[in-house]
C-alpha cells in the first residue's frame, strides 16, 4: 500500500504532462482530431476555390499562376487527398466506443495523423505563396520559316508539329522513317523553336533512347534534364512534371515504352482537352508499328528528300564553287548524288567526304567506287547505307580509320576515354609527353567530327548517328562477312554472360561488355586471337574466375574499370603480352607482385582505388616499358623508385606523401596529384609540381597541409581542369605571378574548396571555362567577390562566370554578402545554398534571365527571409526545400557526418543514397544503432562504384 500511495504523486505528475496529454487525446479522442482537422481543411478548400475562381476570371485571361503560386495549389491538392484518406480509414476502423481496447494502434495513429496534418494545413494557411501572383502567357511567336537546308517535305513536317504541339486534342505524337531519313533532325529542330518561341511550356525534354537502353537509364537521363539527382525515381519525376507544361522529345526509339514507367504523366490521359497543364510527348522511330503500340494520336512519316532538295543539301556540303565552274564536274556530283537516293544522312556525309575533291580525276574515281559496289540507298533498308557511307571511311587518313572503329566501341563515354584507349591500342603513335597524345587526338577527334562521323553531347560525351555506328560495326566486321570478330554488348538485366554469347569469343578480335553480370564465364575453350577484351561498369561483377586469363594467351589490351572486381587473380601473370591494364574505379585494394611478369606493359591506369596505398617496392622499376601510371588519389611510390622512374615515364599521376616524394616529382612529368598531409610544407609553387615543358598536370588536391601559407601560381602554360583544396587553414591568399587567373586558369572547369580560411574568391570571378564552383565549410569568410571600389565598373563590365552551371555554397556561417556588386551568372542552372544564415541577398543583377536557373535548394525559413532589389526575380524560382544529406567523396574519401548526426538523421530519414563512396562507407555505417532508429523504416539506394 505504501509503495502505491509512493506512486500516485508521480503517475499524477506525469498525467499532468501536455505531451502525454496529447499523446492520450490520439487514443482516447481521435474523432475530436478528425473534427478539428475537417475544420480548418475546410477553410483551405475555401482558399483554393478562392484562388481558382480568381485565376479563371476573363480580366485574367492570358495568364497564369507564377512557379510558387503553381506549388502551393499542388501542396493543397496533395493534402486534400491525405485528409479524405483519412477519414476513409477512420470510418472503416470499427473505431467506435466498444472495440476501441482492441483498436488502440489504429486510434492513435488516426489521431496523430489528423493532428499532423492540422499542423501541415494551418502553415499552407499562412503560406505567403499563396498569395495571388500571375506572370503574362504571351501568345505563342510565329514559328520561324524552317532553313531551306531541311527541304520542303520536312518543313512541313514541322509545321504540322507544332500546330499538334498547340491543340488540346493530341497528346502524342509518332514520327517514323528509315535511319538516316532526318528525324532527329526533326525534333532538334522542334527543341530549338521551343526554346525560342513562347509557347508556355515550362520543360523541354530532349531524351535519346537508342536501341536496348534502359529504363533507369532514361529515368536517370530525364531527372538530370529536371535538375533532379540522378537516383530519382518515378516518383519524383512525376511529382515534378505534373504540375508544369511539358514537351519530351524522346528520340529512337526501339520498342514500345511504358511512360508511367518513366515518371511521366501520360499526355493521352483522361479530359486531356480539359487539363490544367499542357502534356506533350513527340517520339521518334524506324518502325511505324511501335507509333501503333505507344498509341500515338498521330503518326508522321518522315521520307528521302525529293531531287532538287537532295542537290541543295549535297551542295550544302560539298565544295559548291568546285561543282558550279565545272560541267563535268557538275554531271558526275548529280550521278554520285542520285546513288544516295536522297537520303539526308548519306547526302551529307558524301559531301563533307568530297569537300576536299577539286579535280576531275578525283570525281571520276569517286563515281568508278560507287558503281562498282553496285550498291543504291533502298527506302527502308539502313543496310543498303553502309557501302554508299563507307566511302567516307575510306577517305580518311589511315590511322583516323583505325581510331574511328575502335572509338565506335566506346560511344557515350568521356574523351579521357578514349584518349586512354587510342594511346593503348597504339592508335596515337609514340609520343615524349602525354600533351603530344592528347593534341594528336584532339586532331584525330576534329577530323572525325567534320566528317559528320561522330559528334560529341553539350556535356562532353561522345556520340554517334545510330547508323554511323552500325555501320563501324559492319566495317570491323570486314563487312558484314565475320559479325563475331568485334563483339560490343550490353548485360542489363543478366546475371551473367550467357553460354552461347561466349562460345563466340573464340573467333573474336575484340570485345566489349557492360551490365548487370555478377558472374563471368568460366571458358572451356581458347580465345587465341581475342587481343582487347573491355568489361566495363559492371559494378555487381566482384571477382574474375581462375583459369579466365589463361585462356586468352595473346590479349594485349585489358580494361576492368568501374567495376566491383576486388582482386586481380594471380594468373593474370599468364598474360605475357599485354601492354595496357585499365583498373580504375574497383574495389582493387593492392597490385599482385605477380604484374612484374608483364614485362610488355606500357600503361597501368589505377585510378581511383579506395584502398590503394604505396606500390610494392621494385613492382614499377621492374616494369620497364612503362608509360604511363596512374595511381591518384591514393597510391603512390617511393623516392627511390620514382628515380628509376626518370628514364622511361612520359605520364604519372599518384599521391605526394612525403616532401622527398614531392621533390622527385619535380623531375617527371604528373598528370595529377594529391598533396596531403605534408606537415612541414610551407610554400607550394606550381611550377614546381612537373618537371619543366613535359608537365602536363590537370588535377590537383591540397588537403590538410596544416602549415601551408604560401600558394603561388606560377609558369606560362597550365592544363589544369580540377583544383581542390580542403582543411589548409593558414592558406589566407593565393599568389599570382607571371600569369592573370583567366590566363591561368583557362581550362580549369571544378574548384572546390573546403575548410579553408581564403580571404577572397574575386579571381575566380572570370575563368572562362569554371563549370563547377563548390565553396564549403570556410567559418571565416564574410564576402566572397569583392574587388577594389575602383575595380567595381570595370569588372561590372566584363562577362563574369561565362560557363557557371553549378554554385554550392555550405556552411559558410559568417557569410553575409555573395559580392558588392550584381552578377549576371548567364548560364547558372543549379544554385545550393545551406547554413548561411547570415547571406540576406543574392546578387542576381536585374533582368537575370530566371527560367536558366532550374534547381535552387535551401530552407524555406532562409529563402523567404531573403531581400530582393528587383521583387519580379523570386517569382520565376521554385526553390526545393526537401533536407539533402550528403554522403560524398573528394576522389573517393567519404566526407560525411559522424555517428552523432546519424543518430538525429535516422529518426527522419526516408531515403538514404550512397554515392560514388569508397567501401570505406561501410565501416562508417557499421556503427550499433541509435537508440530509437531500429524503428525507422527507410530506403537504402547505392548508385555506382562502392
Amino acid at each position: 500500500m505504501d509503495l502505491v500511495k509512493g506512486c500516485l504523486p508521480l503517475c499524477s505528475g506525469i498525467m499532468q504532462n501536455s505531451v502525454v496529454l496529447q499523446h492520450m487525446s490520439f487514443v482516447f479522442h481521435p474523432k475530436g482530431k478528425l473534427d478539428e482537422l475537417e475544420s480548418v481543411m475546410r477553410d483551405l478548400m475555401a482558399k483554393k476555390e478562392d484562388i481558382q475562381r480568381e485565376l479563371d476570371h476573363p480580366r485574367n485571361k492570358g495568364k497564369r499562376p507564377n512557379s510558387q503560386l503553381r506549388r502551393w495549389l499542388h501542396k493543397a491538392g496533395e493534402t486534400e487527398d491525405k485528409v479524405q484518406q483519412l477519414l476513409d480509414e477512420y470510418s472503416k476502423g470499427n473505431c467506435d466506443a466498444f472495440s476501441w481496447l482492441k483498436n488502440c494502434y489504429s486510434r492513435y495513429k488516426i489521431g496523430s495523423e489528423a493532428f499532423k496534418l492540422k499542423d501541415e494545413i494551418d502553415v499552407l494557411l499562412k503560406d505567403k505563396q499563396s498569395e495571388i501572383s500571375l506572370v503574362e502567357t504571351q501568345p505563342p511567336l510565329p514559328v520561324p520559316a524552317s532553313h531551306r537546308i531541311l527541304g520542303k517535305g520536312i518543313a512541313s513536317k514541322l509545321d504540322t508539329i507544332c500546330s499538334y504541339l498547340t491543340d488540346e486534342t493530341v497528346g502524342m505524337v509518332g514520327v517514323w522513317g528509315m535511319g538516316g531519313v532526318g528525324k532527329t533532325t526533326l525534333l532538334r529542330k522542334i527543341q530549338s523553336l521551343l526554346d525560342n518561341a513562347n509557347m508556355a511550356f515550362d520543360h523541354v525534354l530532349f531524351i535519346v533512347a537508342s536501341q536496348n537502353i534502359q529504363l533507369e537509364k532514361l529515368r536517370e537521363e530525364i531527372a538530370k534534364k529536371l535538375q533532379l539527382p540522378s537516383s530519382a525515381g518515378t516518383e519524383d519525376i512525376f511529382n515534378v512534371l505534373k504540375i508544369n507544361n511539358f514537351v519530351l522529345l524522346l528520340d529512337d526509339i526501339w520498342e514500345e515504352i511504358d511512360l508511367n514507367d518513366l515518371g511521366i504523366p501520360h499526355p493521352c490521359g483522361d479530359n486531356n482537352s480539359t487539363k490544367q497543364y499542357k502534356y506533350k510527348v513527340v517520339f521518334s522511330t524506324r518502325s511505324e508499328d511501335v507509333c501503333a503500340r505507344m498509341g500515338a494520336s498521330k503518326m508522321i512519316r518522315v521520307e528521302c528528300l525529293e531531287p532538287d532538295e537532295a542537290w541543295d543539301l549535297f551542295k550544302d556540303n560539298v565544295n559548291s564553287d568546285v561543282i558550279e565552274s565545272d560541267e563535268r564536274i557538275n554531271k558526275i556530283a548529280k550521278q554520285v548524288i542520285n546513288a544516295c537516293s536522297g537520303l539526308p544522312l548519306a547526302l551529307k556525309v558524301i559531301g563533307k567526304a568530297m569537300s576536299n575533291k577539286k579535280t576531275l580525276p578525283e570525281w571520276k574515281f569517286v563515281l568508278r567506287s560507287l558503281e562498282s559496289s553496285n550498291t543504291k540507298v533502298v527506302q527502308g533498308v539502313e543496310e543498303s547505307l553502309f557501302p554508299i557511307l563507307k566511302f567516307s571511311y575510306d577517305n580518311l587518313p589511315d590511322n583516323v580509320k583505325n581510331c574511328f572503329l575502335s572509338a565506335s566501341m566506346l560511344q557515350g563515354r568521356p574523351k579521357y576515354k578514349l584518349l586512354e584507349c587510342w594511346m593503348g591500342l597504339g592508335l596515337v603513335g609514340d609520343f615524349v609527353y602525354l600533351q603530344e597524345a592528347f593534341d594528336k587526338v584532339e586532331y584525330i577527334l576534329k577530323t572525325l567530327e567534320e566528317s559528320c562521323l561522330l559528334y560529341f553531347s553539350h556535356d562532353g560525351y561522345m556520340c554517334f548517328h545510330d547508323v554511323i555506328y552500325e555501320m563501324a560495326m559492319w566495317i570491323a566486321s570486314d563487312c558484314g562477312m565475320n559479325r563475331n570478330k568485334w563483339i560490343a554488348k550490353g548485360y542489363y538485366g543478366f546475371t551473367e554472360i550467357p553460354t552461347n554469347d561466349t562460345k563466340n569469343w573464340r573467333f573474336a578480335n575484340r570485345v566489349m561488355t557492360a551490365g548487370d553480370m555478377e558472374l563471368l564465364p568460366i571458358l572451356s575453350h581458347q580465345c587465341p586471337d581475342l587481343l582487347c577484351l573491355m568489361i566495363l561498369e559492371s559494378f555487381l561483377l566482384n571477382n574474375i574466375p581462375e583459369g579466365f586469363f589463361p585462356q586468352m594467351p595473346n590479349l594485349m589490351y585489358l580494361d576492368l574499370s568501374r567495376t566491383g572486381i576486388k582482386e586481380l587473380p594471380k594468373d593474370i601473370k599468364c598474360l605475357v603480352n599485354l601492354q595496357y591494364l585499365n583498373i580504375s574505379d574497383t574495389l582493387i585494394s593492392s597490385l599482385p607482385k605477380e604484374l612484374v611478369y608483364l614485362n610488355k606493359m606500357q600503361y597501368l591506369l589505377c585510378r581511383d582505388l579506395g584502398g590503394l596505398s604505396k606500390v610494392e617496392d621494385g613492382l614499377m622499376s621492374k616494369l620497364q616499358k612503362l608509360k604511363v601510371i596512374d595511381l591518384y588519389p591514393y597510391g603512390w611510390v617511393e623516392p627511390d623508385e620514382l628515380k628509376l622512374l626518370k628514364k622511361h615515364i612520359r605520364a604519372i599521376g599518384m599521391r605526394v606523401v612525403s616532401q622527398e616524394v614531392l621533390q622527385q616529382l619535380s623531375y617527371l612529368p604528373t598528370t595529377q596529384l594529391c598533396i596531403e598531409n605534408l606537415d612541414k610544407l610551407i610554400s607550394l609553387s606550381f611550377d614546381t609540381l612537373s618537371c619543366k615543358n613535359h608537365g602536363f598536370l590537370h588535377a590537383l588536391q591540397i588537403k590538410s597541409c596544416s602549415q601551408l601559407e604560401r600558394l603561388v601560381m606560377n609558369g606560362i602554360e597550365t592544363h589544369l581542369n580540377d583544383l581542390i583544396i580542403c582543411d589548409v587553414k593558414k592558406l589566407l591568399n593565393i599568389i599570382w605571378t607571371d600569369l592573370s587567373p583567366p590566363e591561368f586558369f583557362h581550362m580549369l572547369k571544378r574548384l572546390c574548396i573546403f575548410r579553408c580560411n581564403l580571404t577572397s574568391f574575386s579571381w575566380v570571378l572570370h575563368l572562362p571555362c569554371l563549370f563547377e564552383l563548390n565553396i564549403e565549410d570556410c567559418a571565416e569568410i564574410e564576402m566572397l567577390f569583392y574587388p577594389e571600389e575602383r575595380e567595381i565598373q570595370p569588372v561590372s563590365e566584363c562577362l563574369m562566370f561565362p560557363a557557371l552551371q553549378s554554385l554550392f555554397l555550405i556552411k559558410l556561417p559568417k557569410l553575409g554578402s555573395i559580392s558588392n556588386f550584381a552578377l549576371d551568372f548567364p548560364r547558372l542552372s543549379q544554385l545550393t545554398v545551406r547554413q548561411c544564415l547570415n547571406l540576406k541577398k543574392l546578387p542576381f543583377r536585374h533582368g537575370i534571365n530566371n527560367r536558366q536557373i532550374t534547381y535552387i535548394n535551401c530552407k524555406r525559413k532562409w529563402w523567404e527571409s531573403l531581400e530582393w532589389d528587383d521583387g519580379i526575380i523570386p517569382s520565376h524560382l521554385a526553390p526545393d526545400y526537401s533536407t539533402i544529406f550528403w554522403m560524398s567523396k573528394v576522389n573517393g574519401r567519404l566526407i560525411a557526418a559522424n555517428e552523432q548526426s546519424l543518430s538525429f538523421l535516422f529518426f527522419c530519414l526516408h531515403k538514404l543514397e550512397i554515392i560514388s563512396c569508397s567501401n570505406q562507407v561501410f565501416k562508417f555505417l557499421g556503427f550499433t544503432s541509435p537508440k530509437g532508429s531500429q524503428n525507422c523504416k527507410f530506403s537504402l539506394r547505392i548508385i555506382s562504384d562502392l
